[in-house]
């Protein structure tokens, strides 16, 4: 078959030679660059298949089909120009930056010093007809059956099997040249995932994603989705990180084409909705009816890799995820914290960062986990994208770490930033959620705005996945307890409900220490100081937390002196934090009003709100007993430092500005200082019982009667009749119901363990 140049025709040419209608003309021309012969075959291809224009026209592979039946021609192009296009040909879009990687990767080939002019070869491309222009102007395209033609003389060059090495390399060059870029734009992520896909390079397709992330998707949803969706068995076979991301891809493929969305912002929009939707807790689980996540792990833990060895990252993440689900969160943070690979891409670093900074916080290292935060929150901040979680996970830790590490101020003002971010839908929005709420819970109740912290409590226990962070919830509703509970009924209902739901509650390490200190705060607000001081001698250390719990103890069971003595024994030490030090203070003010040395109780209680108001929380005031926290702040009143302590309870000013506090201002804040926590024991009558004393009160828990007594503890009747009468004495009860009950209640009988 003769060769011969092909003729360019109009579109009007081309309704008049094919008699077509002016859109079926419209869309050849745009397909065919106006060139007769590959209009005549799409016409032809309509004819023979019975399929329409939209659809021949609408795939690479299609479009191939076509070509396919074309005799054999040439365009007006010089043989540098034929081979620039015939590479130009395997682009889905791009601009003179995307042509010379390009044509830099095919100069291996053909080594054609005139491609060196990218702009000029352009434009002589452009002007013959063979490439065209977007638009916006901004990009280029090959139209879709002259890219078919330039494949096809590409696969029949001279240099045999040389377009899938041309492909499988541009595939690599591309998907390298993404990977350093911190905000790739859509031509270079759209040729990555187009020819990675083309050439079954699905290593090259976990590189794209890894550093891109879900965002992906809906950013550059034309190319991505496509490319990703409905992955073949050998994909998943050779890379097995890929199944979680086909099986979102595939299903976002579906709501694209059962949803008619008419434009680019819209169907960006609802594929962010999509993703979204499928990476929220579990919810693959649910759509697939499965019991785990395609590979088995939890839905939302986003992987991530380098251009060097992303299965390097790969396992460092599952090394993380194994070292923390044995509790060993300390040892999960160190694998992360020095995963150092040269040439690392930014996004997999700052994941493994984000990870091995959680895990500090669950390790009970906040320091570590603000250092860490630290090393990346500018790139992450450079690189934020609108629906991802990077951005938000920073901040929200950072709040969570900052709290934990003592620094309050640097927690209120993430939390303001995260307030400012928080504009759903996002993307694993579980990776962030639990520590937001936590964040704002403990902040929340250190100003006494407890409506918000309740709603924060409500939406921790209804979050599908608090994960390693559950165990703060019972620590949050006990003090919420502690505070609000109007009766000592009410209280002891409350810590029952909260107990049995603590058990529950998986926590090693630091954070059980945390949930058995709070436990052992609940029993001494409730008076049962006996099995409060048992699980105080197993608490292990000498942390500032127990040494509090402890000053707490003496003063609710009367014995003041003793409270005075740890207060100032511990204030210095280093275990002890500027919080504790105001509980410790506020404890010893208490103790100081109750042997009467008011002057020096004024004193201190006077230091005791310097601290708070240091520190920026009140719970250390409020946590005093209530008649002498009354007293403390009736003879302190007149105080100036009473407006700094008003600052920091901002939503109970309800009438005043954060500068401007006024008289009613404050005294909304003193009486809601003066008027919590009224069912809490402040001071309880506490008999110390003997070994005998406390056998005897077991076996009349049992409902011995005084001869089963007599007859198991080896005594005569009338020798158990006076040890009777001496411990009810002791508990000032008149019989064997009233000193179970008075002994249950001081916490000498019940399971001490629980």
């Amino acid at each position: 078959m003769i060769d011969h140049v092909a003729k360019k025709l109009t579109s009007a040419e081309l309704q008049a030679k094919f008699d077509l209608d002016e859109d079926a003309a419209q869309i050849i021309h745009n397909a065919s660059g106006g060139w007769a012969p590959f209009a005549d075959a799409a016409v032809a291809a309509v004819q023979t298949t019975g399929r329409s224009l939209d659809e021949l026209l609408g795939s690479a592979g299609l479009a191939d089909f076509v070509v396919s039946h074309t005799d054999d021609f040439s365009l007006p192009l010089s043989p540098s120009d034929q081979h620039a296009l015939e590479v130009l040909s395997l682009l889905d879009r791009f601009d003179e930056s995307v042509a010379r990687v390009a044509f830099e990767v095919a100069a291996e080939r053909w080594m054609d010093p005139a491609w060196a002019d990218v702009p000029t070869v352009l434009l002589r491309l452009q002007i013959s007809g063979a490439v065209t222009a977007e638009s916006e102007e901004s990009s280029w395209f090959v139209p879709l059956l002259i890219a078919a033609w330039a494949r096809k003389s590409l696969v029949h060059d001279e240099l045999e099997g040389v377009s899938a090495e041309v492909e499988k390399s541009l595939a690599e060059a591309f998907t390298a040249q993404l990977e350093q870029a911190s905000s790739p734009d859509s031509l270079l992520v759209g040729n990555a995932v187009v020819l990675a896909r083309r050439v079954r390079a699905w290593e090259l397709l976990d590189r794209i994603f890894l550093a891109c992330g879900y965002p992906l998707f809906y950013r550059y949803h034309r190319s991505s989705v496509a490319a990703f969706a409905q992955l073949p068995t050998p994909a998943l076979r050779a890379v097995p990180e890929l199944e979680e991301v086909t099986t979102v891809a595939t299903m976002v493929q579906e709501a694209l084409l059962d949803t008619e969305a008419h434009t680019e912002a819209a169907s960006r929009e609802l594929v962010r909705e999509q993703v979204a939707r499928l990476t929220a807790p579990g919810a693959l689980r649910r759509e697939l009816g499965a019991e785990g996540d395609p590979e088995g792990a939890p839905t939302g833990r986003e992987r991530s890799g380098d251009a060097g060895a992303p299965s390097r990252f790969h396992a460092v993440m599952s090394e993380m995820a194994r070292l923390g689900a044995a509790g060993a969160h300390s040892a999960a943070a160190e694998a992360g914290a020095g995963w150092v690979v040269s040439g690392v891409v930014r996004r997999p670093r700052q994941i493994v960062r984000l990870h091995a900074s959680i895990h500090s916080v669950l390790g009970c290292e906040p320091g570590r986990a603000l250092a860490l935060l630290r090393s990346i929150e500018d790139e992450v901040k450079e690189d934020s994208v609108d629906g991802d979680f990077l951005r938000p996970a920073v901040t929200a830790w950072t709040a969570l770490a900052s709290y934990l590490a003592g620094d309050h101020e640097r927690a209120d003002t993430e939390l303001v930033e995260f307030a400012r971010l928080d504009s759903p839908p996002f993307v694993q929005e579980q990776s962030f959620r639990p520590a937001a709420l936590l964040a704002e819970a403990y902040r929340s109740l250190d100003k006494l705005d407890l409506s918000t912290t309740e709603e924060a409590v409500h939406r921790m226990r209804d979050y599908p996945e608090m994960g390693d962070l559950g165990y703060h919830v019972p620590i949050i509703e006990r003090l919420l307890s502690q505070l609000m509970a109007h009766s000592r009924s009410t209280l002891l209902r409350s810590e029952e409900s909260i107990d049995m739901h603590a058990r529950g509650v998986g926590a090693t390490g630091g954070a059980a220490e945390r949930l058995v200190a709070s436990r052992i705060s609940m029993l001494i607000s409730l008076g049962q100081l006996h099995r409060a001081e048992m699980l105080l001698e197993k608490l292990p250390g000498l942390s500032g937390v127990s040494q509090v719990l402890f000053a707490r103890s003496e003063l609710v069971a009367g014995r003041n002196d003793a409270a005075i003595r740890i207060a100032e024994a511990q204030y210095y030490e280093n275990h002890v934090d500027t919080r504790d030090r105001a509980e410790l203070t506020g404890i010893k003010a208490a103790a100081l009003l109750r042997v009467g040395d008011r002057e020096a109780a004024r004193l201190t209680f006077l230091e005791l709100l310097e601290l708070s108001a240091l520190v920026g929380t009140v719970l250390p005031i409020v946590q005093l007993p209530l008649v002498e926290r009354q007293e403390l702040m009736r003879m302190s009143a007149a105080e100036p430092i009473w407006q700094k302590i008003a600052e920091a309870l901002v939503p109970l000013a309800h009438s005043a500005r954060r500068d401007s506090f006024d008289s009613e201002a404050l005294a909304v804040c003193m009486g809601q200082l003066g008027s919590l926590g009224e069912a809490v024991v402040g001071l309880v009558d506490f008999p110390m019982l003997g070994r005998r004393e406390m056998t005897l009160l077991e076996k009349l828990d049992q409902g011995a009667s005084v001869a089963e007594i007599a007859h198991d503890l080896l005594l005569v009747q009338g020798t158990v009749k006076n040890n009777l009468s001496s411990l009810y004495r002791k508990l000032g009860v008149s019989g064997r119901e009233a000193a179970v009950t008075r002994a249950r209640v001081l916490g000498y009988l019940g399971n001490v363990g629980t």
